[in-house]
């Protein structure tokens, strides 16, 4: 097994490997050094059967689960993240986000395996959030330390969400409900689990204010560290193609779903991990 980095601060394609064969232990712990150093690990050349997908994912941790959309039935932890080529609705997964972060207990790590993918487009971009942290000043670092983030899926899932109404015409069964209203607190800082190191937990999509503050108060701090944490210089960006597999830390990266592939198919297949309640 091989490392070749994909940016200079973080990100790397994971060579000379077969995800379809038993996996010891020690290439296991290898994987899982690889992942705490890139946070974004690229497997390509990958043919993989749902249960060599979900068997791989155990090797980290237990499932996450998956609210609002429906799973397969024959493999209920594993999403089936579809666009027909004829869709023009909103795209899933589009704008910054880390993977469910309105949970209590967000996700640890995702994997997204390429099945079938545009002949270009579509890619993910990834932006690292101990860099955003590490290069804010102390002043600012002073001052987020305590401070909790309100985290909600309402404007995605809730009623008046993007996805609040089942879209017919969509290939993916996507429910939102007023659970979606609920708000959930993180701090703005945490720590990871395994490292140690501290980095912004915040996203576009989810962080919805700062708890205690007027959101005349909260709005320019979260834009500010919003536009601050997806400078170019701190981002990654994945092309895929068939057979690729993808696996992040959703405790210290946020995503972005490009969506500049219209007319073209694309499908994948997803998985999350469970994690732990950020501190």
């Amino acid at each position: 097994m091989h490392l070749l980095p994909l940016t200079g601060s973080f990100a790397a394609e994971v060579l000379e490997i077969n995800l379809a064969q038993p996996l010891t232990g020690k290439v296991v712990d290898q994987i899982k050094a690889a992942f705490a150093d890139h946070m974004v690990l690229v497997f390509r050349d990958q043919v993989l059967t749902l249960e060599e997908l979900e068997s791989f994912a155990l090797s980290f941790g237990s499932y996450g689960e998956t609210p609002f959309i429906k799973t397969l039935d024959s493999h209920p932890n594993v999403l089936r993240v579809l666009r027909e080529k004829e869709e023009s609705g909103p795209l899933f997964g589009s704008g910054w986000h880390s993977d469910w972060s309105f949970q209590v207990e967000p996700p640890s790590a995702t994997l997204l395996y390429g099945v079938e993918v545009p002949p270009a487009g579509g890619d993910t971009a990834f932006t690292n959030q101990y860099l955003a942290y590490e290069t804010l000043s102390d002043v600012m670092k002073d001052f987020l330390r305590g401070l909790q983030g309100v985290h909600s899926a309402r404007r995605s899932y809730g009623p008046n969400g993007t996805f609040g109404r089942h879209d017919p015409k969509s290939s993916m069964e996507i429910h939102g409900d007023e659970k979606a209203v609920k708000e959930q607190l993180h701090p703005l800082v945490r720590t990871h689990p395994v490292t140690g190191k501290k980095s912004l937990f915040i996203n576009d999509v989810y962080t919805v204010g700062i708890h205690g503050m007027h959101a005349a108060e909260s709005s320019p701090i979260l834009e500010f560290l919003l536009q601050h944490s997806r400078q170019i210089q701190m981002t990654s960006r994945v092309r895929w193609a068939p057979g690729t597999l993808v696996m992040w830390d959703n405790r210290v990266v946020q995503h972005f779903a490009v969506d500049d592939y219209a007319g073209h198919r694309r499908e994948m297949y997803r998985v999350t991990l469970a994690g732990e309640v950020p501190v």
